[in-house]
């Protein structure tokens, strides 16, 4: 912990994710089918992060998200540019990456409000812990195929303490995103449309122009 309070071990753990070479990487992505066999090392990565007495559910979680992570785009480059790309101790603090909540609002958005990524999100919301393996997979290989990558450090955090408040933190995110890009076009539409609505403006009439229309 941090003098703050703030427990500082997904930040730590992600780090040590992010030191990984491309064989472990790919141990950890077929970790995710169920073929745990090769990972067994993963428990160094738990001693050195400060979950080495973590609960067994807390090491399923880990053990998730660390094959999550090397489902991403990055772990497939070469070793050193992944190394270089990380950079998980600039989130020391959990509010200060993107939810899943908000990035699948930002998918739905940019896929023009695709109906069947509501779905899945919604699917995910309502998956316990048995079923977050595979509604997890889904949803972050549909964000990369935006470039969308799950801020590691705040996705660790909330699935270890997954639950009724941190389902309603993501769709609150969701939802939050389509309703500030609705606004945004909302006013857009009223800054426009004022000139649009306005009649043309009447000729104020000159002197003369009476006498002249009696001599016609």
């Amino acid at each position: 912990m941090t003098k703050q309070g703030v427990d500082d071990r997904p930040a730590r753990f992600v780090a040590e994710l992010a030191r990984l070479e491309r064989g472990p990487l790919a141990q950890l992505r077929r970790s995710l089918g169920g073929d745990e066999r090769g990972v067994y090392w993963l428990e160094s990565l738990y001693v050195r992060s400060g979950y080495g007495t973590a609960q067994d559910f807390e090491k399923d979680i880990l053990r998730l998200v660390a094959g999550l992570y090397a489902l991403k785009p990055r772990a497939r480059q070469d070793e050193g540019d992944a190394a270089e790309e990380e950079t998980p101790a600039e989130h020391p603090a959990p509010q200060d990456g993107p939810s899943i909540g908000l990035l699948m609002g930002q998918l739905f958005l940019k896929q023009n409000r695709r109906p069947s990524t509501e779905k899945r999100f919604l699917a995910l919301l309502d998956a316990d812990r048995d079923g977050l393996p595979y509604h997890l997979r889904q949803a972050v290989t549909l964000l990369a195929t935006k470039d969308f990558t799950p801020d590691w450090v705040r996705l660790t955090r909330d699935l270890l303490r997954w639950g009724d408040r941190v389902r309603r933190g993501w769709a609150q995110d969701f939802y939050r995103e389509l309703s500030r890009e609705s606004t945004a076009q909302g006013e857009a539409s009223a800054e426009a449309s004022p000139d649009e609505a306005l009649p043309a403006p009447t000729p104020a009439p000159q002197p003369g122009d009476d006498a002249e229309g009696d001599r016609l």
